[in-house]
Formats: structure tokens, sequence, C-alpha cells
């Protein structure tokens, strides 16, 4: 019975130390250089920033130029700073003039570059000016800088007298200022 206590001690007391030289040996197997856990992990696609229905203002002299309304919100900050916007997004551009008048671009999504100044509009993209016209297309592009907003997508613009089609097209963010490149056709709405 000594012996079998004696045999059940050496046994514990020989436990410790395997468990301890086994733990280290695993620990100091394991390494993951910076390249591996950089291809593990994809920096580019991981938001710094996410917000649920957020509003974006951008002002120019102390005076509003652009409301950004979004369910969505993430900011990546990686090569170039920039701003994914989904989920239904409502742009409000404003005239920096006495009229102070407005223009009014919704989409599905749209990525703001801030280090370029260039906004992309994604999918469904409607621009209403304040006059009523309304332009339909697939992607609308606003270059901050240049003050222009731009697509070679195809487009449609509807007026209170006509409709008109057409590919490529430019304009003044506030819309009240615009040029088709190919323009294909022209439809009266006049009884």
């Amino acid at each position: 019975m000594v012996d079998q206590l004696q045999y059940e001690q050496e046994i514990n007391n020989l436990r410790h130390p395997f468990i301890l030289i086994f733990s280290l040996t695993i620990l100091a197997s394991c390494k993951n250089s910076e390249e591996d856990i950089s291809k593990f992990i994809d920096s580019e696609n991981i938001a710094v920033e996410q917000l649920t229905n957020s509003d974006i203002i951008y002002t120019e002299n102390g005076h509003l130029k652009v409301k950004v309304i979004s369910r969505t919100m993430e900011r990546f900050s990686d090569k170039e700073e920039r701003i994914e916007l989904s989920g239904g997004v409502h742009f409000e551009f404003y005239k920096l003039d006495s009229t102070n008048t407005k223009s009014v671009l919704t989409c599905e999504r749209a990525t703001i570059n801030n280090t370029t100044e260039i906004m992309i509009a994604n999918n469904n993209v409607k621009l209403k000016g304040f006059d009523n016209k309304e332009l339909k297309s697939e992607q609308l592009i606003w270059d901050k800088k240049k003050n222009l907003v731009y697509t070679e997508s195809e487009i449609t613009i509807q007026t209170d007298d006509e409709i008109i089609s057409g590919v490529g097209f430019k304009s003044t963010p506030d819309f009240t200022e615009y040029e088709i490149k190919k323009a294909k056709g022209v439809f009266s709405l006049s009884k």
C-alpha cells in the first residue's frame, strides 16, 4: 500500500513539469509573422468607424455645401481615406449664393474618397434639381475639386415637358447647368 501511494505521488510530481514542458513546446512552436497576419486579415476591408443612420455635413467658408444622410456608414483609413455609404443614401447639394437653392441626389450606395475628394453614387441614382428636372442613372460621380457631377453611363432626364435619354452627362452639383454627351432621343410630354 505504501509502495502504491509513493508511486502515485511520484507520478503527480512528474505531471506538473510534463504539463509545463508540453505547454512551452506548443507555445514556442506557434509563431505568426507580420506577413502571415496580414494575409489572414485584409486591413483594407476593416472599417475603423461604423455608424447607422448617419448625417455628414460639408461646409465651405462656414456655409452649408452638402448634406449626406445614410442608413449605414463605414469609414476606412488605408491607402486613401474613404467612406462607404449604403442602405439608401440621400445627398443635398446647396448652391453657395443668395438663392441657397439645392439639388437632391439619392442612390442605394456611395463611396466618398476624402483623399481625392470624389464621390461615386451607384445603383438607382436619381438627381433632382430645384426646378423639378430629374436625372436617372446607375452611376454618378461628384468631383468636389472641379465642382462637377458627371457619368459615362446611360442617363434619362425628365423635365416638366420632355424626357431626354443619352449616354454621358456632366453638370454643376446643383443641376442648374448640364450637358449630355451623346443624346439618344427627346420625347415631348406636351399635350
